[in-house]
């Protein structure tokens, strides 16, 4: 391209450019097409992969991490959208479309969670909402119990008593 008169040579559009369809000036590659530099048009990125407008190559999709849950796939002028999973639900990320509800006994998570959580000992999940969610813990109250990893403490048999928080009655 030549964007002044009186030139010897023509110009190399540079990287992330191509020239204009009059040969007087460059414009960027749009999103999604890259150029490496003096070449006369962008070139489309590959599956998989993503542009910004200007850009001189190609960059490998994002995948969702931990916690999150994908929205939108990754398109050649578009990146992946992703979302995080609400307290009660858990996601090992990628391409998955939706967070996995913590609905075994005693599972929970908080907000952004990997992995669902087990109640411990003396402690039941919390239920949270119209929706049961479980999205943290609760101590067993008195005259209860839990060994753990149950939705529910259990109520000390008669004559059994217990504090606050313990795994088994007296």
């Amino acid at each position: 391209y030549s964007d002044e008169t009186g030139l010897s040579a023509c110009k190399t559009a540079p990287a992330g450019s191509k020239p204009n369809a009059m040969r007087t000036g460059v414009t960027d590659c749009p999103a999604g097409r890259f150029s490496v530099g003096g070449a006369t048009s962008c070139a489309e990125c590959k599956p998989g992969e993503t542009s910004d407008a200007g850009a001189a190559g190609c960059r490998p999709c994002l995948t969702c991490g931990l916690g999150e849950y994908q929205i939108a796939e990754c398109t050649a002028d578009t990146e992946t959208r992703c979302v995080d999973c609400v307290a009660g639900k858990a996601s090992m990320g990628g391409a998955v479309s939706e967070c996995t509800s913590c609905d075994g006994p005693g599972e929970y998570s908080e907000a952004k969670a990997s992995v669902c959580k087990i109640a411990p000992a003396g402690y039941k999940p919390k239920v949270a909402g119209d929706d049961g969610l479980k999205t943290g813990t609760e101590i067993c109250p008195k005259n209860t119990y839990s060994i753990g990893a149950a939705d529910d403490c259990t109520d000390c048999s008669d004559g059994g008593h217990s504090n606050p928080g313990e795994s088994s009655c007296e």
